[in-house]
């Protein structure tokens, strides 16, 4: 068994080697073009070489002979890749597999050598072809035009098809059935971003339970206020939440999810996860925040590269004099590029002694081809032409530009020798996951100190505590940040880069990717090698039941016999339940108690005319078996605090929509199940802490259950009800069943004695004197009427 040790230090330790990690991207990390020619140096497809050459790899272009078709493959530097090749060569995991989309669009005639191509390159590549459909469908529409734009707040935008969410949920099962198909017992998987967030659950279907299931979310989980707005919310949050691990870039996203899961699936929040009931299992979900990094040796045997040094000196003297602001952004709504210009053009007019000083290289990376570019990004493509042209018209010289565009992907080593003259890196985005743009520029300003100006709605705003950070729509602060940093002394340019140095150089690719599979792999051992209670016997309970001569029968009622509603007078008994009651009490071996914390009136509208034995209120009141059998009020209920504690819940009712306020005949209950999620918890602290100061007045129980707060008198509980039966009778077999905390004192009272005792989804936070679990109250009543028939 692999066993991971969790070091105290910022390098976690993999003890022994893990297994093969599949990774599963809508991505492939290559740049796979498809040409009819062999390509001329110095073409397009070349360009990105012309200068320098590539430190991740170029495959010598493969040829089909009968179609003349080529194909030729760019290798990238991606930090999953990075950080897996790291624990490759340190020999901490047995292998790696990714699993994803080249993003060439190939005939399916040509899918083949496509695929041949990709083997070729790297036998750690698995092609996922996608027809024509399925881009324009999936990726360019629900993806890009639908869950990316909405991911990132920018809702004027956002546009949504039926025939689009029919092809993500095509995609992602061509994902999912490529992953079982190479998937082994020891593998574990990991998925990546938005693309694939169905995958996890169609595993689930695919692979045996304990198979290690890891989602990564690169992009920023936006509010529940924006994400209820999806027609198909529910289904990707039940897709995702298969996973045993869920990591996102920073804890206001885990907030966001937590909130939408809450409020959408009606789930328990726990501190370390969510926990899901359905189909008759139970599964924990554990989230946690893992910010990605880069690996900065990538940068560093760039700036080492002779061509790379000798361009950092030719720019150095083209910009003599001058101080060089960066910015590097893709050709989207996110980034904010053209309020960039914006103050960039104000900050010259307001300040025209940096006319000539003042260098803004704006790097604008198209994201698709051109003839691709939706409406809104030729519009913005249009836009930021415009202002380039506009502004170097007004300020400029014909030997000199204040801004240089580069409107086009240019390489790592060029990207790298513009980061290292830059003096400031403006990286505004209105929203973005990380933004790895500002770690890569901290790598290269090692012996420079340049500043970083970041967004506040960056993920790296959290993370690089040395940047200058502002609120990207405000162009004053933004104006503001760049004087400074123009002004800032070496003294305090050093203090801020060390800062933000010392977190790049150890928050590295590998350092995140290990942290993730550790955890990951720690949480699956942990589900399955943990000591848990097991689930009932049913076979070892009837075979006592059978032997047995004298039967005692003690059962909760909600979520139990029935499943929880979000009313108590809908929590009715089905007629499958009243036959197996009146199957169990014609045998006169068997005594049935209904232990509940219902009121009197419910039970016995319900329950009355059978000749069970009950008990309501958690012990307040009980009634012996037999028909019309009278009720016998405890003698320790006392009623003297009941207006003061009723008088606190009718307030809180008042002051907490979707709450109400349960009065029983002793006992009184505060539920809170239709309240907003959040504000219902905040509610329920508030009222249990006003409520102590009662409970110190009088002698009172407060019970905490399940979205409900209930006080009684004290030394009343459905446990001493329990010891109270047993003392008249000497019964040989007793099954008890239970679903929450208030069924845990019939358990305690029987933990020593011999008998069956069951909690209903036993919540796997939350230790349990029960000796058995069942998942639903519909299994309850399965073994009740295999008992029945026995």
């Amino acid at each position: 068994m692999t066993i991971i040790q969790r070091s105290t230090s910022l390098n976690n330790i993999i003890n022994e080697k893990l297994g093969k990690i599949i990774v599963a991207s809508n991505t492939l990390p290559i740049t796979v073009t498809k040409f009819n020619e062999t390509p001329l140096f110095g073409s397009p497809l070349s360009a990105s070489r012309e200068s320098f050459t590539s430190s991740f790899g170029m495959s010598e272009p493969s040829r089909d002979r009968e179609s003349k078709i080529q194909i030729q493959i760019n290798g990238h530097p991606f930090p999953t890749q990075s950080a897996l090749e790291t624990l490759m060569a340190k020999d901490e995991i047995e292998d790696w597999l990714w699993i994803g989309w080249s993003h060439c669009e190939v005939n399916e005639d040509e899918e083949p050598m496509l695929n041949q191509a990709i083997k070729e390159f790297s036998p750690h590549f698995e092609h996922v072809f996608l027809n024509q459909r399925q881009v324009e469908n999936y990726y360019k529409g629900y993806c890009k035009n639908g869950l990316w734009l909405l991911l990132h707040y920018q809702m004027n935008f956002i546009r949504m098809q039926s025939e689009w969410w029919e092809d993500y949920v095509g995609v992602n099962q061509m994902f999912a059935e490529k992953i079982a198909s190479v998937w082994k017992p020891s593998d574990i998987i990991w998925i990546h971003d938005y693309h694939l967030m169905l995958v996890p659950q169609m595993l689930r279907q695919l692979l045996p339970p304990e198979a290690a299931i890891g989602f990564f979310f690169h992009a920023p989980f936006p509010s529940y206020e924006l994400f209820r707005i999806l027609p198909n919310r529910k289904e990707l949050l039940k897709g995702i939440l298969s996973s045993n691990l869920i990591g996102f870039q920073s804890f206001e996203y885990v907030r966001h999810f937590k909130s939408s899961c809450a409020r959408l699936l009606d789930l328990e929040v726990h501190p370390k996860g969510l926990e899901i009931f359905e189909d008759g299992s139970t599964h924990f979900t554990k989230l946690q925040v893992y910010p990605i990094g880069v690996d900065y040796n990538d940068f560093v045997k760039n700036l080492n590269l002779p061509e790379v040094a000798r361009r950092v000196e030719n720019l150095r003297k083209i910009f003599k004099g001058k101080k060089v602001v960066v910015a590097r952004d893709r050709l989207d709504q996110i980034e904010g590029v053209p309020r960039k210009l914006e103050v960039f053009e104000q900050l010259l007019n307001d300040h025209p002694e940096y006319i000539g000083k003042l260098v803004f290289i704006q790097i604008y990376e198209p994201t698709v081809e051109e003839d691709d570019e939706t409406e809104e990004q030729k519009i913005l493509h249009k836009t930021v032409n415009e202002m380039v042209g506009r502004i170097n018209g007004k300020f400029g010289k014909l030997s000199f530009n204040p801004i240089e565009y580069i409107n086009k992907k240019i390489s790592y080593e060029e990207l790298s020798a513009l980061y290292k003259l830059a003096d400031i890196a403006l990286i505004t985005p209105i929203r973005d996951g990380m933004n790895l743009t500002s770690h890569e520029y901290v790598v290269c300003q090692k012996d420079s100190f340049g500043v970083l100006i970041l967004s506040e709605f960056a993920g790296a705003a959290r993370c690089l505590g040395g940047s200058i950070i502002v609120n990207p729509f405000s162009k004053k602060e933004i104006m503001e940040a760049i004087i400074e940093a123009l002004n800032m002394n070496m003294h305090d340019r050093k203090l801020k880069h060390q800062i933000n140095y010392n977190y790049v150089l150890a928050n590295t690719s590998s350092f995140w990717g290990k942290r993730f599979l550790c955890d990951l792999n720690e949480v699956t051992q942990k589900e399955i090698m943990e000591t848990r209670v097991p689930r009932a016997n049913f076979q070892e309970i009837e075979d006592a039941y059978k032997k047995a001569k004298v039967r005692v029968f003690f059962l909760d009622y909600d979520g139990t016999l029935t499943p929880l509603v979000r009313l108590p007078s809908q929590a009715m008994p089905s007629k499958q339940l009243m036959d197996v009651l009146n199957k169990l009490t014609e045998d006169e071996k068997n005594e049935v108690y209904v232990i509940s914390g219902r009121d009197r009136s419910s039970l016995e509208k319900w329950l009355g005319h059978l000749p069970i034995g009950m008990s309501c209120e958690h012990g307040v009141f009980t009634r012996q078996p037999g028909q019309n059998q009278p009720w016998v009020e405890n003698p320790n209920s006392d009623v003297q605090w009941k207006d003061t504690v009723l008088s606190i819940m009718q307030d809180f009712e008042d002051r907490t929509p979707g709450s109400m306020t349960e009065t029983k005949q002793v006992n009184i209950t505060w539920h809170y199940r239709n309240a907003d999620p959040d504000f219902g918890i905040f509610q329920a602290k508030e009222l249990i802490a006003q409520l102590r100061s009662v409970a110190n007045k009088y002698p009172l129980d407060i019970l905490s259950g399940k979205k409900a707060i209930e006080v009684k008198p004290i030394g009343i509980n459905k446990g001493e009800i329990v010891k109270m039966i047993l003392q008249k009778i000497e019964a040989d077999f007793i099954l008890c069943i239970g679903d929450d905390k208030t069924d845990e004192d019939m358990f305690k009272a029987l933990y020593n004695v011999p008998s069956f005792t069951i909690r209903v989804c036993g919540d796997l936070e939350e230790p349990t004197k029960a000796r058995g679990v069942v998942e639903s109250s519909s299994e309850v009543l399965t073994l009740l009427n295999r008992l029945s028939l026995s």
